[in-house]
């Protein structure tokens, strides 16, 4: 879980102290069967169950808000949608696809430092008009 996200943070100081409050039950469990104390077994049992149950529903709030913070995944684009896209909502996988289409780049990889290079000086220029 990330430190910088206070919601996440919170969560943690909460679970840890569920944590130190199933501890604490769970010796006093102990405790009430060397004393055979049937109640305070009962309690302590409810306690630790009732604990648990704090433990899974903030697992599942954490789950929950984590998931709502990652966008999903796009949808693969088909190679129809690719073709007809126009330059301007071209992604990265169709300027490579692009270049890959040249009979001297096709073994061409995305991460190749000189496409990057290049992308980013094209960058550049739109960025002053030309």
């Amino acid at each position: 879980m990330a430190n910088d996200d206070p919601y996440l943070r919170g969560l943690q100081r909460r679970m840890a102290h569920n944590r130190a409050a199933e501890a604490a039950a769970k010796a006093d469990l102990d405790t009430h069967v060397l004393n055979g104390d049937e109640d305070g077994i009962g309690e302590s049992e409810q306690q630790i169950a009732d604990v648990r149950a704090q433990q899974r529903n903030l697992a599942s709030l954490a789950q929950e808000y984590i998931a709502s913070q990652n966008p999903p995944a796009s949808q693969e684009v088909s190679a129809e949608e690719r073709a007809a896209r126009p330059p301007e909502r071209m992604d990265w996988q169709d300027v490579v696809n692009l270049a890959r289409s040249c009979k001297y780049a096709t073994d061409l990889k995305p991460d190749d430092p000189n496409m990057l290079r290049g992308y980013r000086e094209a960058q550049r220029r739109r960025q002053r008009g030309e």
